[in-house]
């Protein structure tokens, strides 16, 4: 075994964490969330199939993995599209022979409004990402977790992206967004119920308001405006970190969490629990 090989491994088990030369596919891997999750999947050891809606996108964070020693792929898909999301598992498979987790986290705002103004045209692209989307990607990625294990491929691990208004309902999101995350989390436990007797476990994470490119204007304000409008949003008046989530995402696809079965776990600072 190589000498940096063995590091990666030792690390990993520091961490409690042990991913290396697993396969996983993250969805809206190139910004936030998702290319936070890809880096640390990376520097766990893990082989990444990164997906995203550009190619160019995707270039920058290949060479970002690359530089940082990890190994990953990119495969440019749009999440309305159902051909799209079976070529996107079909390339992990024929690239890496295999999917050992999965992290569906593509996801869109819309251009949303309140209910008795919302246009169906807005409703229906926010569904197609957020919900469709989520549910057609497990549909592939499950299939070929269950060729997988007929190949002693023993346990798999799909995360699915909720948020915490899947949880509840909330003034600053729209219909369709709350909407279609309370229904990524019944589609998780639905899912988890169905095939943790295959050897593999569903859930899903909740994050509160995080800091990605779509809230860093926050922190342009004054320390005590931003205390203001972050104590809103959860006990610690902090934003989530997206590094934070993207912890959790390796926790429970890990053996670490193999008890951990059709939840959606909050990763909100206390936000819900202060409702």
């Amino acid at each position: 075994m190589a000498v940096e090989e063995a590091k990666v491994i030792a690390e990993t088990i520091k961490k409690g964490v042990i991913l290396h030369n697993k396969v996983i596919l993250i969805t809206g891997a190139t910004a936030g969330i998702g290319k936070a999750t890809a880096l640390h999947f990376a520097q766990l050891g893990a082989r990444v199939v990164a997906v995203a809606r550009t190619e160019e996108r995707g270039a920058v964070l290949l060479e970002e993995l690359r530089d940082n020693g990890g190994e990953a792929v990119f495969f440019a898909a749009d999440m309305k599209s159902e051909s799209d999301i079976q070529a996107m598992v079909a390339f992990a498979l024929e690239t890496y022979g295999g999917l050992d987790f999965a992290f569906n986290n593509a996801g869109i705002f819309g251009h949303e409004a309140e209910l008795h103004d919302q246009a169906d045209d807005d409703w229906a692209d926010v569904i197609a990402v957020n919900l469709t989307g989520v549910y057609r990607c497990m549909k592939y990625e499950i299939a070929a977790m269950l060729r997988g294990q007929l190949e002693d491929r023993v346990t798999f691990s799909i995360v699915n992206n909720a948020s915490t208004v899947g949880h509840r309902g909330s003034i600053s999101s729209g219909p369709a967004y709350t909407a279609a995350k309370h229904g990524v989390i019944g589609l998780t436990r639905q899912a988890a119920v169905t095939y943790i007797n295959n050897g593999i476990r569903i859930n899903a994470v909740s994050p509160g308001p995080t800091y990605t490119d779509v809230t860093s204007g926050v922190r342009n304000l004054s320390s005590e405006a931003m205390a203001q409008v972050l104590a809103l949003l959860n006990p610690t008046a902090q934003l989530v970190e997206a590094e934070a989530v993207a912890e959790t995402v390796a926790f429970l696809c890990s053996d670490a969490a193999s008890m951990i079965n059709g939840h959606a776990i909050p990763i909100d600072g206390g936000q819900l629990a202060k409702l």
